[in-house]
């Protein structure tokens, strides 16, 4: 499942319902995607993708701007300017968020109490891997972060590489016992 990442103030927006949208530069969503919603380092609920749009700024409106939680379209391209600097368009991304009775630690999530390290080191010794799944699992113990490992392998995109990657190899390995 895509993911949808928010900073931690706006965790009450989110949650009130009064932001239900987004604004973003680069998308790979489309309307009828569920999406899991991170705030301030947990998932907190699951998004239905209802419209996304491509606007240039000077297309924004006031609704845009309230939809996503700000109260002004100034505010709002303030706060993008902040984000992105001097851009010409951006995408809307329109959500309805069914919240999660409790947030979840993304981490707990996907490899229960297991360490990134010890996967990585245990698919090593006793998962049949492709070299390129050995190469990104070595990489990834030498830089000990899945961001840095992403960045190695040409830019902030590849995290979903070297994530799917450490979650199949934490499913083989609690399917064979080693975990």
């Amino acid at each position: 499942m895509k993911h949808l990442e928010f900073k931690d103030k706006y965790r009450n927006l989110l949650l009130n319902g009064k932001k239900r949208a987004t604004i973003r530069i680069y998308t790979n969503l489309k309307p009828g995607d569920e999406v899991y919603i991170h705030c301030g380092g947990k998932i907190i609920g699951i998004a239905e993708i209802e419209d996304v749009q491509e606007k240039r700024i000077d297309e924004l409106t006031e609704e845009d701007a309230k939809i996503d939680g700000f109260e002004s379209l100034d505010e709002l391209i303030r706060e993008i300017k902040g984000i992105y600097g001097d851009i010409e368009s951006v995408y809307v991304i329109k959500f309805r968020l069914k919240r999660f009775k409790n947030s979840v630690v993304p981490h707990e999530m996907y490899y229960g109490d297991a360490d990134l390290t010890q996967i990585a080191e245990k698919a090593l010794e006793n998962l049949d891997l492709s070299e390129e799944e050995r190469k990104v699992l070595e990489l990834f113990l030498k830089t000990g972060s899945i961001r840095k490992t992403a960045f190695r392998l040409g830019g902030i995109r590849k995290r979903k590489v070297v994530r799917d990657l450490l979650r199949k190899c934490y499913s083989e390995l609690k399917e064979k016992g080693l975990l």
